[in-house]
Formats: structure tokens, C-alpha cells, sequence
């Protein structure tokens, strides 16, 4: 039996961080690039900048170097194609040969986990990288030559290959202490779903195999894949401005979850959805970008979204959605209240509470004969009777 925790440790030798490149691939990274497989390493350097709060990163640096207990993980990106690292059964010889191939300039790498201190790092020993970023003069640094070198080459846990990796990302950044963000979870899970899928398997099979790998007993994989496809769709299809989307995706998987809001797009419940096709049919895009304008706004037609509020999508577009008056009050005003007054939602959430208090005084009655003349009791009973009195009022 093998699994990815199996077998012999993985080879860790210090390198210099002129060999190691940031990754274009990173799930954090990806939202944030126009064409990821184009970008370049400034490119990253900048996005993990200004998003990635890098600066906290590098202030530590400077001050007490690197902490060789926290390397980071990296794969080879150019290394000669007939060396193989099962040729090297012990950790031990392999680290000596890939050890020769650094000292032969043979061998590069991209960092899959540590892109924030490996830009960190880039940024603090190079001048030239700083004045590109106009950050010269703000960014940390340092004139310690004994930090700089230090940190200029730093530990590396090194995988033959970026898939090898999947596991530990999983458990670490989805199941984990240290979670991704949604968007990044989500792409994250799509991107291993796919590697299953290139494999030959079905899809129910893949997303099995990835809920094994990452420990996830629940349907959280299969709803952040569904999600994620809803925003490529996005992406591709309506050509939707998708940036509002990645930075709130979790609004996505909310709208997701209404069943009245699935009905409006034509899609069925994360159990019974088919995906192998689209989610969204040629007949609904209409809808589909309604509901993303409404929640996330549009940059094409400079509308803004009518939800103040995450909560307004489970409490009011969901009663909207069902009722066409409502839906083109909706759509010409922009006008979310004045919407949902044209639908019974104010109705059926009356009636929801009405069911549920119901349902606790009958639970009451069970209890109630143990306590006769409880004074207490008796002033609580009281209340109600006046409340039921207003309700009544209020209903005539």
C-alpha cells in the first residue's frame, strides 16, 4: 500500500535564493494575475506585495535572519531529464546528488509552499527589485551582511514533483490550523480534482480520492468544486468582471445554497448536480449574471450591488427570485426592499415564527403541570397572552 506519507523523508539542503522561483500556479497568487502562465516573477512579487503583507515577513527577517525550523517546500523547474529521484532510494544519496546538480548550475526550483518569504527575501537583497517597485525607501532592509547572507540561502524540502505536494497543502491549508482563504480552498480543490480526473477517473471518483487524501469526511470538497466552477463559468462565459467575486467568494456559495435562487439559475442541489456538463444552461446566463450583479455588482453597466448585507441573500433575494412582479420591479429599479414588498417573503417568515413558537408552547405543555402556582411561570404566561393579544390586533 502507498500513500503520500510513505516511505523515507524527504531531502533538505540549503539553497540560494537566486535559484528559486515564485509559482504561477499558486492558488492564493492566481486570482490576483491577468494571464498566470505569462506572468512574470515580478509580476508575482508585486501581487504578493501589495496584497500579502510581505513587509511583516521581511521585518522579521531582517532582524533575526532565517529560522532554519521553518523551510520551505520546493519542486525542480529545470533539472536534466534522465535523473530521476527513484534512482536515489536513500534520502541521504538523493540529497547529495541534487546538491551536485546546484553546485553544477544544473537544477532550479518553484517554491509550492513559502511564495511569501521567498518574495520577502527577494526583495530585501535586491536594490534593483526594490527601485522596480518603487519601494526603495519603505520596504525593510538591511546592511548586516551576515543576515544577508543568511537568509540568502535558505532550507528547502524538496519534492520531485508539484502533485507529491497536493496532500500536505490539503491538510494543511484546507483541513488544517492555517486555512486558505474560500477562494483559495476552492481553487485549490479544483486544480487536485482535476489532477485525478487527467488520471481517467470519473468525477464522483476523483472528488472521493481528494476527500481521502485531505481527510475530509464531508461534501465541503465536492461544494467548493461546484462553487468554483460557477465562477469560471463567470469568468468565461458572461465575462463577468470576477474580482469582486474572488475577494467575497463565499457570497457565491450562499446564493448557491438557496434552493429559490438554484431554481432562478436552472441548477440542481450540490448532490444531484451533473459535472460533467455546465451549470449554468445557454437559456440562463441572463439570470446567472442578475444574480452576480446584484450581489457583487457589474463593472460593464457601473451598477453597484443591492445587498448591503450577506445575510440579504438567504432573508430577501431568495423570496424575490420567486416572484416575476418582483423580479422586474428588481432589475429596472435596483431597488431591493421596494422588491421584496412585492413578495410574500415578509409573509412566510411571519408564518415560520408563528409555526415555531407554536411548537415551543406544545413542548411547554409537557413540562407545565409539574410547576401549578408558579409565580414565576405564571408572569412569563402572562406576557405571552399579551403578546398573542397584539399579534392578534395587529392581524384584524
Amino acid at each position: 500500500m502507498t500513500f503520500e506519507g510513505k516511505g523515507n523523508r524527504r531531502p533538505q539542503l540549503d539553497v540560494n535564493i537566486k535559484l528559486i522561483q515564485l509559482d504561477q500556479k499558486n492558488p492564493r497568487l492566481v486570482p490576483y494575475l491577468e494571464n498566470p502562465n505569462e506572468s512574470s516573477q515580478l509580476d508575482l512579487i508585486t501581487v504578493l506585495y501589495e496584497n500579502f503583507d510581505t513587509e511583516v515577513v521581511a521585518m522579521s527577517l531582517v532582524e533575526n535572519g532565517y529560522f532554519d525550523e521553518e523551510p520551505i517546500i520546493v519542486v525542480p523547474d529545470k533539472i536534466p531529464s534522465n535523473f530521476t529521484f527513484s534512482a536515489y532510494p536513500k534520502p541521504d544519496d538523493l540529497a547529495k546528488a541534487l546538491q551536485n546538480l546546484i553546485n553544477e548550475d544544473q537544477i532550479n526550483f518553484v517554491v509550492v509552499e513559502g511564495n511569501r518569504r521567498t518574495s520577502a527575501i527577494k526583495l530585501i537583497t535586491d536594490l534593483e527589485l526594490r527601485k522596480k517597485l518603487s519601494i526603495d525607501k519603505v520596504y525593510p532592509k538591511t546592511e548586516n551582511e551576515k543576515i544577508i547572507v543568511d537568509i540568502s540561502n535558505i532550507p528547502c524540502i524538496i519534492y520531485e514533483k508539484r502533485e507529491h505536494v497536493s496532500s500536505y497543502l490539503g491538510v494543511r491549508h484546507i483541513a488544517g490550523l492555517l486555512k486558505w482563504e474560500a477562494f483559495a480552498q476552492a481553487a485549490y480543490t479544483a486544480d487536485v480534482i482535476e489532477q485525478e480526473l487527467k488520471k481517467g477517473l470519473p468525477i464522483a471518483d476523483a472528488i472521493k480520492q481528494v476527500q481521502k487524501v485531505v481527510g475530509d469526511r464531508s461534501d465541503k470538497l465536492r461544494k467548493q468544486y461546484i462553487t468554483y466552477k460557477l465562477f469560471l463559468e463567470a469568468r468565461d462565459n458572461l465575462k463577468f468582471d470576477v474580482r469582486p467575486i474572488i475577494n467575497s467568494f463565499s457570497l457565491l456559495t450562499v446564493a448557491y445554497n438557496s434552493a429559490s435562487i438554484r431554481e432562478y439559475l436552472g441548477v440542481e442541489p450540490y448532490s444531484k448536480v451533473n459535472l460533467d456538463n455546465e451549470l449554468i444552461t445557454s437559456e440562463k446566463q441572463d439570470e446567472f449574471k442578475n444574480i452576480l450583479t446584484w450581489i457583487y455588482g457589474n463593472t460593464e453597466t457601473n451598477e453597484q450591488p443591492v445587498l448591503t448585507d450577506s445575510r440579504l441573500i438567504t432573508n430577501t433575494l431568495s423570496h424575490v427570485v420567486k416572484k416575476e412582479e418582483a423580479i422586474e420591479y428588481l432589475i429596472k429599479y435596483k431597488d431591493l426592499e421596494g422588491a421584496f414588498d412585492r413578495t410574500n417573503g415578509e409573509k412566510e417568515y411571519l408564518s415560520k415564527k408563528l409555526v415555531s413558537a407554536s411548537r415551543a408552547m406544545q413542548e411547554s405543555l409537557k413540562f407545565a403541570f409539574k410547576y401549578k402556582n408558579d409565580e414565576e411561570l405564571l408572569n412569563k404566561v402572562s406576557e405571552l397572552e399579551d403578546l398573542i393579544a397584539a399579534l392578534k390586533s395587529n392581524l384584524k
